[in-house]
């Protein structure tokens, strides 16, 4: 079952790196793809056993050192990296639609908030912000494929057991 979950999260890993690399080009995937959200609900699935099996391991509140520790040193650094850059592509993404969407409206492309028009905007940037929307979404899902992905595929044997087997056993 590990494994499998480390092949599903890797499989939406890199189909989000590909959605991710393809936003930040000015594609708007989702445009062209609806699909491409089916993503943001497969992070539930990779993550939610991720969080279950980790609270057995390392107890109901692990923090980042607890979960740094069971991974060799390269995976807990690349982890490290993926969820700095997720962070910091949100607070960009944040600041490029001044915290808005884009959206159409009697015929004219505009930038909302929650309903409250920010104001009007080009085609091109209408398409821009739609490619930004995918971009600071498929950021996040780097972060939350990758971690249950580096946690099933490459944390250290635990002597923890679950129901009598081994932890990190198949």
């Amino acid at each position: 079952m590990n494994r499998l979950l480390a092949i599903f999260a890797l499989l939406g890993f890199v189909l989000s790196l590909v959605v991710h690399i393809a936003a930040l080009s000015g594609i708007d995937v989702a445009g062209k793809i609806p699909l491409v959200w089916s993503l943001h609900v497969g992070i539930f699935v990779a993550f939610i056993p991720f969080v279950l099996l980790s609270r057995k391991e390392l107890g109901p509140k692990p923090i980042f050192t607890q979960l740094k520790g069971i991974f060799p040193g390269w995976v807990g650094a690349v982890c490290a990296v993926i969820c700095t850059y997720a962070l910091i592509n949100f607070l960009l993404f944040m600041l490029a639609t001044h915290g808005g969407s884009p959206s159409i409206r009697d015929g004219k492309f505009i930038l909302q908030d929650h309903g409250r028009l920010i104001r009007e905007i080009t085609s091109g940037e209408y398409a821009s912000f739609k490619a930004n929307e995918v971009r600071g979404f498929s950021g996040h899902w780097l972060a939350f494929y990758f971690v249950p992905f580096a946690y099933f595929m490459f944390r250290k044997k635990s002597t923890s057991s679950i129901h009598g087997t081994a932890f990190g056993s198949p």
